[in-house]
């Protein structure tokens, strides 16, 4: 549970989590709050507290708190509220039942304001536009994993707003079974951390996985359609004007090549990169 700045409600959301669930471990990383979080939090004895001794952002908040977990199952849950415990507990029986990786919070489309719609809206066609499945939630927080399936990719998490984004990418990149669990949402208590920049890192980060996890996907059709293009305008001109083939086709053919070549040395990066991940997880 990565917590900043939320002393008005972790209490009660703690009280609740105990409750439902008193055999877990449960991590707090307060990341450097200002608001008294960590002191309360440093009275209870059913919580193991972690902290940062300044704000380092809600994937690292995160990162530390699975490397200090313990168990086969690692859960994220945030302290704000927003989450249901219930949700969590029907996660949880999945994963021990059916033979999955992870099982990843989907939550119901709500209203917000027009930028975030926006901006969500946004990472949803181009996830979808390279081939991910249209179901899927992409940043929801609320997730479990094995943790064989999470740890390993521990270090392409990034610090801030965008590390249940990356590892969605990468469970789906890597052909891990995932399954999507429906999740209620309640109004967070406190007031929101996430900014409008959040929203173009998401986007940029996006592109990032993808180009890390399946750069063909991104580089290989815009220059196969490239090429196409560029070959047959240049054939239709040169039969018409017989005047060999124009320059313009001939750029655009060769554009198109040339993202294709670029696609191909990208997969053989992505390809060592990811051998040397496989390679820490066999030795972890």
């Amino acid at each position: 549970m990565p917590a900043f700045n939320e002393a008005a409600g972790i209490g009660g959301v703690l009280d609740g989590l105990r409750r439902a669930m008193p055999e877990v471990e449960i991590i707090v990383v307060d990341d450097g709050s200002t608001d008294g979080t960590a002191e309360l939090l440093a009275a209870r004895n059913d919580v193991r507290l972690l902290v940062h001794p300044f704000n380092r952002g809600y994937g690292a908040a995160l990162k530390t708190g699975m490397r200090a977990a313990t168990g086969d199952a690692i859960a994220w849950f945030d302290s704000d509220g927003e989450h249901r415990v219930s949700d969590l507990q029907a996660m949880l029986d999945r994963l021990a039942k059916e033979r999955v990786a992870a099982v990843l919070g989907r939550r119901p489309r709500r209203q917000g304001a027009k930028v975030r719609i926006i901006g969500k809206a946004a990472i949803a066609l181009l996830a979808m536009g390279l081939g991910f499945p249209p179901a899927a939630d992409l940043n929801c927080g609320l997730r479990i994993f094995r943790r064989e399936a999470v740890m390993p990719y521990l270090s392409l998490l990034p610090n801030g707003f965008s590390a249940s984004l990356t590892t969605t990418l990468v469970l789906l990149e890597r052909r891990y079974p995932v399954a999507w669990q429906p999740v209620g949402t309640a109004p967070r208590l406190g007031k929101s951390k996430v900014a409008l920049r959040d929203g173009f890192a998401s986007l940029a980060l996006v592109m990032r996985a993808i180009l890390l996890f399946a750069p063909l996907r991104f580089f290989l059709p815009p220059g196969l359609l490239l090429t196409a293009l560029g070959t047959l305008y240049g054939l239709v001109v040169a039969l018409n004007r017989h005047e060999g083939i124009p320059v313009a086709g001939m750029l655009v053919t060769l554009l198109g090549l040339l993202m294709c070549l670029l696609g191909l040395l990208a997969d053989q990066l992505s390809q060592l990169r990811l051998a040397e991940l496989d390679r820490q997880q066999i030795t972890d």
